[in-house]
């Protein structure tokens, strides 16, 4: 694994712990962000704060992100991912593994895609 890949996984530990700002440390300041088309908000976000808003703890009560795969391909990332999440209010559990695909420019991610086959994450790393 790549330098990359492992400030991802420390990023990802630090995200797990409570800590979202080594996360967006890996962003580029106008990061394109798209969560999946399944999410309570689809809809793409643009830059630092937008995306830390959407990592605030505020659809679900508890969410971790734990990657069990990590695949360099140019200045592409793909991280394959078990995430876990309660909603806040209704106690409803997520468990899913989910795909993120981080397209790399100057040592920070300017694209951020989350999708939820495994195929799709597969074509976005090798088509960009």
């Amino acid at each position: 694994m790549g330098e990359f890949g492992e400030l991802i996984r420390d990023a990802y530990d630090s995200f797990n712990r409570g800590e979202v700002d080594p996360i967006i440390d890996l962003l580029h300041p106008d990061v394109e962000w798209i969560p999946p088309p399944t999410s309570l908000d689809p809809t793409s976000l643009r830059g630092h704060d937008a995306v830390r808003g959407y990592l605030a703890p505020n659809f679900f009560e508890t969410q971790t992100a734990e990657p069990h795969e990590v695949v360099e391909k140019g200045n592409r990332v793909l991280v394959a991912a078990r995430v876990r999440a309660r909603g806040r209010g209704s106690g409803i559990e997520l468990d899913e593994t989910v795909y993120h695909v981080l397209t790399i420019e100057e040592g920070r991610a300017v694209r951020f895609e989350v999708h939820m086959e495994r195929a799709g994450a597969l074509a976005a790393l090798r088509d960009g």
